[in-house]
């Protein structure tokens, strides 16, 4: 899993605003000033379904498909397609738009956009 630290006051622990993150490992906390908060790094298999898509000649189609998603740590992708900066954005955007939700909550809201993309490609 992700760890987060966020400064829980305005400013932060001695006046810092900077949010820490922590891939796997441990990291101390202050009690009552510190918010962590936890991401899964797991990865999740997804079943997207489109009934009775319209493709453009008219032909109802009903397509069921299987993807297997996981938030990209910055470590593991050093690669040619992506650099440390890339990885470490990603990473953050995945931060900002999951932290605080339940896996279920991050499955239901990844299933919606790739059903979506499934009946854009259908059509």
């Amino acid at each position: 899993p992700i760890l987060v630290l966020l400064p829980l006051f305005p400013g932060g622990c001695c006046g810092s605003t900077k949010k820490r993150t922590i891939v796997g490992g441990w990291a101390w906390a202050w009690w009552l000033v510190t918010d962590v908060q936890r991401l899964s790094l797991n990865v999740m298999t997804l079943n997207p379904m489109c009934e009775n898509v319209e493709t453009s000649q008219g032909v109802p189609l009903t397509v069921t498909g299987v993807a297997q998603c996981k938030i990209m740590k910055s470590s593991s992708y050093k690669h040619n397609d992506y650099n440390n900066d890339e990885a470490d954005e990603l990473l953050g955007t995945a931060s900002e738009q999951f932290l605080g939700k339940s896996v279920k909550e991050i499955k239901q809201t990844i299933l919606q956009t790739l059903e979506g993309h499934l009946r854009a490609i259908l059509a």
